[in-house]
């Protein structure tokens, strides 16, 4: 009987512990020895120890420690599906850093987000809120267990793409950071935006009127019914500026502005050259510090933006400290 050279290797493993000898084919093959794999699950080599979380034949155990590392791949094996199956009961099996890490996967199944809301753990809670494909009532229940205005669990709520908009017009009463969140939610609706508006927006405090300015539902005629634009001109070079298709030559062009409001937008986007960034930030005379939300907001809006050069990101890591 011919012998292969995995299977010579996988003896060499058996034998020695050496799994310096493991490759990819044995870490993934479903008929590698389930005590093997346990083995392997233990190596340095990163893409052999997510292959094993994706192997079927992997012992249960080991898998739920590989699911810390590599939730995808445990949630995508055959073998999950097969659990969930023969163990009605799975999500209270998981260790909780394993279900930590699956909860915060978009593939993760609705059960074992069900389960994570029901019990009284806050991590669970935050690891639910942070998932982008939570649904609208499960994030109500969450919004139900904030029991703390400043808590991260409201914000995370407050900031999800899913979150029901009758939701988001109720939780904007609890406070301005909570309010501030909602406001830069991309799905928030015009009515919540108004309420914003009607419940925050000071004349000394521009903070939420640029906030409600910059939103991506506000077109330039609406921004000129709110009153949140100087002028027609300045309504049309925000719309301009927040349209992910505009070209990098068209906000080089619109960061030769006095408007605050339309500097942050050329600041936030994508497409803005880093050295534009420079200037706009040289231009605002950030190094001073007055710590108001207004300057928290200008400061957020320049971290966001990958192009932000390394020398601006030093500053703001002085400047975020408040």
């Amino acid at each position: 009987m011919d012998v292969t050279i995995e299977q010579l290797r996988a003896s060499t493993i058996s034998t020695t512990g050496d799994l310096e000898a493991a490759n990819p084919q044995i870490a993934i093959d479903p008929n590698t020895n389930p005590q093997l794999l346990r083995k392997i699950a233990t190596a340095s080599n990163w893409e052999l120890r997510r292959l094993v979380a994706s192997n079927p034949n992997t012992p249960t155990d080991a898998l739920w420690q590989l699911g810390i590392d590599f939730p995808e791949a445990v949630l995508n094996n055959p073998v999950f599906e097969i659990l969930q199956i023969e163990q009605l009961q799975l999500a209270a099996e998981i260790p909780h850093a394993t279900l930590t890490s699956l909860l915060q996967c978009d593939c993760v199944p609705r059960n074992l987000m069900e389960y994570a809301v029901d019990r009284q753990d806050y991590s669970l809670w935050l690891a639910v809120a942070y998932n982008p494909q939570t649904p609208s009532t499960l994030l109500e229940n969450l919004a139900r267990k904030s029991r703390r205005q400043d808590r991260e669990l409201i914000r995370a709520v407050a900031a999800h793409p899913n979150a029901p908009q009758h939701l988001l017009a109720e939780i904007i009463d609890i406070s301005e950071s909570v309010a501030q969140v909602v406001a830069e939610n991309a799905k928030t609706s015009l009515d919540v935006l108004t309420k914003i508006l009607k419940k925050y927006a000071q004349a000394n405090d521009p903070t939420f009127p640029t906030l409600v300015a910059l939103h991506p539902l506000l077109s330039a005629g609406l921004l000129m019914q709110m009153y949140l634009a100087p002028s027609e001109a300045a309504a049309r070079s925000l719309w301009l500026a927040k349209q992910i298709t505009t070209e990098s030559t068209q906000l080089v062009e619109l960061a030769h502005t006095d408007w605050t409001v339309l500097r942050l937008a050329v600041v936030r986007h994508p497409n803005t050259p880093s050295t534009t960034i420079e200037q706009i930030w040289d231009r605002v005379q950030l190094a001073r510090i007055a710590h108001t939300q207004m300057d928290r907001l200008i400061y957020d809006s320049f971290a966001v933006n990958s192009n932000t050069s390394t020398r601006i990101r030093s500053e703001l890591r002085k400047l975020l400290t408040w």
